[in-house]
């Protein structure tokens, strides 16, 4: 069967590929299996219909067959559990892949989202700008965190993927770290 994927219909971060369907996309295209997407609009978002399949009217969702999930992280981690290819086989280097997936949600991405909120909905506040520091700096160190753990030339790339080079801590990395392995230890 076929799943089926929601979508924005016009994507705030206006097809940059930031938005969190891309995760479930990418995920699907890395194991080779075919998908259909529904597009919504902001409004359709929050009807009764698609809050039946997403209580918090958000997106992305996944239906196939009988099933029906909500949240990225979900979708993600219910495909690399069916498809070979996203999660090593061995079981403790599946648990660490599996961390790192948690860590990637939780830890690493709130900051860099709170971001997106205060550029987005808090521009206009006088506090507007100490906000940003605020929030640039908890990004700088978990970034500075990530990349002492997986490698600068790593992070550099993900930063580069993810539009996050305007960071010194992305920019400040020294060129010599770029002939250093790539793969992270899971």
């Amino acid at each position: 069967m076929t799943p089926t994927i929601t979508a924005f219909e016009r994507s705030p971060d206006r097809g940059k590929g930031l938005a969190r369907d891309m995760r479930v996309r990418w995920a699907l295209e890395e194991v080779g299996q075919p998908y259909g997407v529904r597009l919504l609009s902001f409004s359709e978002m929050k009807e009764p219909a698609h809050r039946a399949l997403h209580p918090f009217g958000q997106l992305p969702t996944y239906e196939e067959g009988d099933l029906t999930l909500f949240e990225s992280g979900a979708i993600v981690f219910h495909i690399a559990e069916r498809h070979a290819g996203l999660l090593p086989d061995d079981g403790n280097a599946r648990a660490r892949a599996i961390t790192w997936m948690f860590a990637a949600l939780n830890t690493v991405e709130p900051p860099i989202f709170d971001r997106v909120i205060a550029t987005v909905l808090d521009r206009d506040k006088a506090w507007y700008e100490q906000r940003l520091l605020v929030v640039e700096d908890r990004i700088r160190e978990r970034l500075g965190e990530l990349s002492s753990r997986l490698g600068a030339c790593l992070l550099s790339r993900i930063a580069s993927v993810n539009g996050w080079a305007n960071f010194p801590v992305v920019l400040a990395m020294p060129t010599g770290l770029t002939a250093r392995s790539t793969r992270a230890t899971f």
